[in-house]
This record gives C-alpha cells, structure tokens and sequence, in this order.
C-alpha cells in the first residue's frame, strides 16, 4: 500500500526534559539524534529553501504552551541541522493551530510545507483535530494533495496512527484524566504504526516504569498490540517501507519482546503488517491467535539490524527520492492547470478590457441603460462613484469581479492557491493594464493581503488616496462569492 512519507518518532532529546525545557546541546554528537535531524534535513531539502518553508504545528498543550513549545523545537532542530550543514527553519513562518483560531488560519493550514506534530496531552491534541474535521478540513487528504511533508514526536505520533493505543500514560504519568481513545482519528490515520511513544521516559524512576509495565502495558497489549519507543526512538515511513531506528519494544499477547537496541536500524515493515493484522483481529478485544503470534515473534527473530550512521544508507536515499519524484510530479501537473486556467482567465479579460469591447459599449446606449437601471447599493458595492462618469468603470467592474468568480469556480486547488495564482498574474498585468489591476484590487482586495496590495499600489501608475486596508475593507461583501468551504466540497 503506497503511503505518504513521513517521520514518526517518540521524544527526541534535542530538548532536555523536566519543567524548564532548553535546546540540549550536549547530545549534538549523539549518532541518533544526528541520524534523526540527517533524514530531516534531506526530506525538507525536497520542499524547497529552508527559510521559505512554512510550519504547522500541532500539539497538545494550550494555545500558549503550544507556541512556546514549537518555537523551542525549531530553534533546537535549527541547532542541530546548522551543525550538520543544513539552513535554518524560520520561525516567522510558523502557525499553531489551536480549536480558536482555524478560520483566521486556513491559508496557512492549505499552504503548509511541513506539518509537526507535537507534544501534549493526547485528548488536547485530538480536539484540534477534531475541529478542523468540523471545518471541512481532512488533514490526511490535505497531506496527501500538497505533499506535505509530516514530522511527528510523541503524543503526534500516537495519534496519528491508523489504529491508536493510547493506554493510561498521561494519567499513570501527569495524573490526567483518563481518555477514551478512538480506534484511530479519521482525519489523519496516516502512520501506519501503533505506538506507544516516551517508553520508559527518562525523568521517571526504574520502579515507576517497572510498575506501569506490569500493571497497563502487559495486560493492555492482549486487546491491542504496540510498539514501545524509548525516547531518542523514531519510524521512517516510505511509502511502501518502512525503518526502525533506536531502542523499542513489541507489546503483545502480555509480553514484552525486543525489536532493537539504542543505535540500531532495521526495515520493519513486514513486522508492522503482521501486528496490523493481529489488531485487526482482536479490535481491542482479548483474542488470541498462536499462528499470528508464531509468525510475528519469527519476524522479529530474523531482523537484519545494523548499526546507524549518520550517512544516508541506498534505502533511505531512495524514500527521500520518491518524496522528491511526487513533489516534482505534484509540481509539473500544478503548472499544467494552473497555466490552462490562467490563459482562459486572461482570454476573457483581454478582451473586456480591449478597444473594440469598451467601443462598442459606448456605442452600445440600449446596453447602458441596463447599467444605469441598477440599484445604487449595488453600485457603491463596486467602489463607483456615480457623480462622474461612471458606467465604463460599473461595466468593467461588475464583469470582472463576474470572470473572477467563475474562474475561482474552475480553479482545481485550494481557496488560498486560487489566490496566490491570481494575485501573481495580476503582477503580470501591472505593465500590460494597470488599470486592470486597479479595478481588481478595488472591488476583491479582500482577497488580498495588506502587504501585496501595498505592492500592487507602489509599482502601478494610477493616482489614489486609498490605504491598502481601505481595499480590504470596501470589499468585504465579495468574500461571499468566493466561499472557502467550495473548494473542500468539490475536493
């Protein structure tokens, strides 16, 4: 089954642990950790320069502990990842989504390059997901589109799972409330191992790991079986293969058995189908089949481990080479549509705005009167002031404003695609029509940042007293003909 590329980890310890967590320098020749940022690195090499790349983030805490938290995870892989040779990531392109804030960021949910999913508690973290579901937004298809690339550590990559086990962690552990977990979460159900992640965390007494062993793991991994991941523990899934790196464990049938050591390697992926099967089987319920548990204790006995090194083994270059091959063919097939819908845009604007169109309509005295007929609230809706002359100007924006629309109706990406693309071909037309790109911005600058209108406003000739917020604001009322929630219906 083909998947989409992705890092599942446990804890990293690029951050120390406890109550004031900081960038841990002290591990930066740790042969796992730079293993763990190497294949970061390469992945996100794929998505383009570093600085440009742009950040969601996921996590379990509230909204504030969640912004602290990512921009302490970015300075420490940005630590990690200049000491091996790799730019930086930037923080001004980072996005927390928290269950209050998806409408204000939906451009940047739809424009992610890299998704992280992070730490917290894992019911905190499942309400997002929650809520974005309830906004039309499926993560899962979303990642699959854009190609995103998702790195995720411990209570990320638990819920991200295809079959989650959740177990009493947070509540043996943090004293939280217990949790009724899902099977999975629809929205996501991308990683394709059932984890338990921070197996044995590393601020918590041999006694209380021992105990917590004995009393959830072993009896819970009757109804459900799950890989244990010591911190510093991480799963390179490909899209057909899939590599285990660092100390982890199978829980299953009430035992406890190993699958690697600290600094070891191996390709699971035939192990990982099989205990898929088995959970298929007990659905969280004691069921016990001797065949399967043979088979998966055979798997685990023939691994091939081998020892991790920092240099990028054939089978690990080829996952980053198929990262890049659907990147380059999601790229070309974009420029493709992108390029059709653009001509048939500018077909029909060139010929609004010819000599021959604005002739005949000012010949046209029976056609005026249609103009001159309509309401004066849908008149100032155009941003026309009717005491000059004014029906050229209504004409040719009530028509553009129609062809935009239509266009956004045929446009076969997203919301904030759309408006990249036709922001960019308005800078095209800057030379050709300024006058063109002045309607535009006057009567869908609300489809526009401050900032690109401020652009648009320096490097057009067209006099005007208005701010580029005054665009935004006069033409709220067209935001209704570009519906956000369409593009997820029709996707």
């Amino acid at each position: 089954m083909e998947r989409n590329i992705m890092i599942a980890g446990s804890y990293p310890t690029i951050i120390t642990s406890g109550g004031n967590p900081r960038v841990n320098k002290d591990l930066i020749d740790n042969i796992f950790l730079r293993k763990y940022v190497s294949l970061l690195g390469e992945l996100l090499k794929v998505k383009g320069n570093f600085s440009d790349i742009k950040i969601l983030y996921i996590g379990g805490y509230s909204k504030e502990e969640n912004i602290a938290r990512a921009k302490l995870y970015i300075s420490a892989y940005n630590y990690y990842l200049n000491y091996l040779g790799y730019e930086s990531l930037s923080k001004n392109n980072l996005t927390v989504v928290d269950t209050d804030n998806i409408d204000e960021i939906l451009d940047n949910i739809e424009q992610c390059d890299l998704l992280f999913l992070g730490i917290g508690a894992d019911s905190k973290f499942a309400s997002i997901v929650e809520e974005l579901e309830s906004k039309g937004i499926k993560l899962n298809k979303l990642i699959s589109d854009k190609n995103i690339l998702v790195s995720s550590i411990c209570s990320g990559s638990v819920m991200s799972g295809e079959r989650i086990y959740g177990g009493m962690y947070d509540n043996y552990y943090y004293g939280k409330e217990p949790y009724n977990y899902p099977l999975n979460i629809d929205s996501l159900s991308i990683n394709p191992v059932t984890m338990e992640t921070d197996f044995c965390p590393n601020d918590a007494t041999l006694e209380k790991n021992k105990v917590f062993i004995e009393r959830y793991l072993k009896p819970d991994s009757n109804k459900c079986v799950f890989f244990a991941c010591k911190p510093n523990s991480l799963f390179l899934i490909g899209e057909s293969i899939i590599y285990s790196y660092g100390e982890m464990y199978l829980f299953i049938d009430g035992e406890c058995l190993q699958i690697e050591s600290e600094f070891e390697t191996a390709n699971v992926t035939k192990l990982v189908v099989l205990v898929n099967e088995y959970n298929r089987l007990k659905n969280k319920s004691d069921i016990f089949n001797s065949n399967l548990l043979t088979n998966i204790k055979k798997a685990i006995h023939t691994l091939v481990k081998k020892e991790i090194k920092t240099e990028l083994k054939s089978e690990e270059e080829n996952i980053i080479n198929q990262f890049a091959q659907k990147e380059n063919a999601r790229n070309e097939q974009n420029k493709i549509q992108v390029n059709e819908w653009k001509q048939t845009l500018k077909a029909k604007l060139n010929y609004l705005f010819s000599e021959e169109n604005l002739k005949n309509f000012a010949t046209d005295l029976e056609f005026q009167e249609r103009y001159k007929r309509l309401n004066d609230t849908i008149v100032d809706s155009y941003n026309v002031d009717k005491s000059k002359e004014y029906l050229e100007e209504l004409y040719l924006k009530l028509n553009l404003v129609s062809m935009i629309k239509v266009s956004y109706i045929n446009y076969r990406g997203l919301y904030s695609d759309f408006k990249v693309d036709l922001y960019a071909l308005l800078l095209e037309y800057i030379s050709l029509n300024d006058r063109l790109v002045y309607y535009a911005i006057d009567t869908c600058g609300c489809l526009f940042s401050n900032r690109e209108i401020k652009q648009i406003l320096n490097t057009i000739k067209i006099e005007n007293s208005k701010r580029p917020q005054q665009f935004i604001n006069s033409t709220k009322q067209q935001l209704k003909l570009f519906r956000k929630e369409l593009k997820y219906e029709r996707s």
